[in-house]
């Protein structure tokens, strides 16, 4: 007995642990609402905290005052009026691929500037960021889009891969093209000192379809930043058209076959109606002339 109540203490521990952990998905671009309910009344001496893995604050709301992190500015929220129903969700505009992360709630009660409460977690939210999808066409140029103005990075230096192997980077005037990609790829630099790191990729061929990221390196840390990243799939033409002229083709094709089998199949029957006609009427004749050599007189 002892043994069972055990076990079904440890099955609710998971279960409550899992509940705990909201994972959310988001596309690039797009507003998200990282989920969150207060346990306690929302009063004038509260305080309500968002963290990245507890460490990086990404907003805060007072009853009378806001704070935002680094790289959020502008696109975080907790709605006042839905913070006094109990309602302490963060509104998340404009998601970027940086915005990957876990993210947990705090409260703290302040009941004098020098004498806060310990902080205390009310929910954690893994919002995971969407690849963005792109497509083009055979020949034609694609961009693959990219934003590092929220970076502070005084000198820009990108670099974009495919599967670990490297496209395109740049640092100022100075660029190298991957193996594949010479005389087809570029981050303009006038583009990149205004926070475009966008690729651009010309002639495109069905080679390049696959997994791009693209990463700014921040030179007081030489930590690697991840920007962006983008699945680009390649429609070829020419390999479509080649399928639907084969198949008409086929279909061509198929059309005479059966229309020679439908004569086939007539000229059987007109060659069997011949011969059973020529066989019945043979016999016919065959059984008419024994008749009238046994009786001349044609009587019986």
């Amino acid at each position: 007995m002892s043994l069972l109540y055990i076990y079904i203490l440890l099955v609710t521990a998971c279960v409550d642990s899992a509940e705990s952990l909201v994972t959310v998905s988001a596309p690039v671009g797009s507003t998200v609402l990282l989920p969150c309910k207060l346990t306690e009344v929302f009063t004038q001496t509260s305080l309500i905290q968002w963290k990245i893995n507890n460490k990086g604050l990404v907003f805060e709301r007072s009853s009378d005052a806001t704070s935002s992190g680094s790289g959020y500015e502008g696109r975080v929220d907790i709605l006042l009026d839905e913070l006094h129903k109990g309602n302490c969700s963060l509104v998340l505009k404009n998601v970027r691929i940086t915005d990957d992360h876990l993210y947990k709630t705090f409260t703290v009660e302040h009941v004098d500037s020098t004498n806060p409460t310990e902080a205390k977690e009310i929910a954690s939210v893994r919002l995971s960021v969407d690849v963005l999808q792109l497509s083009a066409r055979v020949g034609s140029t694609a961009v693959l889009p990219c934003e590092w103005s929220h970076l502070s990075i005084q000198t820009p230096h990108v670099e974009w891969v495919i599967d670990s192997e490297t496209v395109f980077e740049r640092k100022g005037k100075e660029s190298f093209q991957g193996e594949g990609y010479e005389g087809r790829v570029d981050v303009p630099e006038d583009e990149l000192l205004k926070g475009n790191c966008s690729l651009v990729l010309k002639n495109v061929s069905v080679t390049d379809a696959g997994n791009y990221s693209s990463s700014m390196l921040v030179k007081d840390t030489q930590e690697s930043v991840s920007v962006q990243k983008i699945k680009l799939s390649v429609d070829d033409e020419t390999r479509s058209s080649l399928e639907d002229s084969d198949s008409h083709q086929t279909g061509g094709n198929n059309w005479i076959i059966w229309l020679c089998v439908g004569i086939g199949i007539v000229i059987i029957i007109i060659i069997i109606s011949v011969f059973v006609g020529y066989k019945f009427n043979g016999k016919t004749g065959s059984f008419y002339y024994l008749k009238k050599k046994k009786n001349p007189n044609g009587f019986g």
